[in-house]
């Protein structure tokens, strides 16, 4: 493993190859090493949103999953680690159930939390704390209720929280993610910002789609404006 073939394979996930970056990846001599298996856990996580077969999906989120376990075997203190274990047990936790859900919510929290002090200039992982943020933000009484009677410490949030995360990730890297404008736009609206939240949902709406998330984002955002 060279810090060449690296570079490349994290370009053809910024260019959304994934199965071209994972083909190369699985090809290193060093496989095993911290650096492989988070790209490993990150572009197999990203595989699997590009199908809607639900139990493909699935499939490859817990391959996912295995990959990041063992990328926090081997170094629980790497910043990729920490950072693809926390969004890819958000994601395997929800398939678990509700309860799975609520009960990790600590612990992903716990990881992101982890990254962003291994490494904070780094707007993804200020992107997945925003999401965070405002997700606990639009729950609902009953899954608030169901949070607190299975968890010691659990998290809070505000939309004002998730805000700033959203903010801090794009000041990082203008236009890095086109789901981080989608949240901008959401997190505004959820503050009754309607004029700012149009202009997200507006830069949103044109993002170039070369992804799952660029269709989703587009189409989402498309929705929102009819709405305003």
């Amino acid at each position: 493993m060279s810090a060449e073939e690296l570079k490349l394979a994290d370009e053809l996930f910024d260019d959304a190859k994934y199965q071209d970056a994972f083909e190369l990846l699985d090809k290193l001599s060093d496989k095993d090493s911290v650096e492989v298996q988070w790209r490993l856990a990150r572009v197999v996580f990203f595989i699997s949103k590009q199908t809607q077969n639900a139990d493909e999906k699935a499939k490859f989120v817990r391959e996912a999953f295995v990959y990041a376990e063992k990328a926090l075997a081997l170094d629980g203190a790497s910043f990729g680690a920490n950072k693809w274990f926390g969004a890819i047990l958000s994601e395997k936790s929800s398939l678990d159930g509700t309860t799975e859900r609520v009960k990790q919510l600590e612990n992903v929290k716990k990881h992101f939390s982890l990254a962003k002090d291994a490494n904070d200039s780094d707007p993804g992982i200020w992107h997945m704390l925003g999401q965070f943020n405002f997700k606990i933000s639009e729950l609902g009484w009953v899954t608030r209720k169901l949070i607190n009677s299975v968890s010691s410490n659990p998290p809070s949030a505000s939309f004002e929280e998730a805000l700033e995360c959203f903010e801090k990730a794009e000041n990082l890297k203008p236009g890095f993610y086109s789901q981080n404008q989608l949240y901008l736009g959401k997190t505004f609206l959820a503050l009754k910002q309607k004029d700012k939240a149009k202009q997200w949902f507006q830069k949103a709406s044109e993002v170039e789609v070369r992804s799952e998330d660029d269709r989703v984002c587009r189409e989402e955002a498309a929705e929102a404006l009819k709405k305003l």
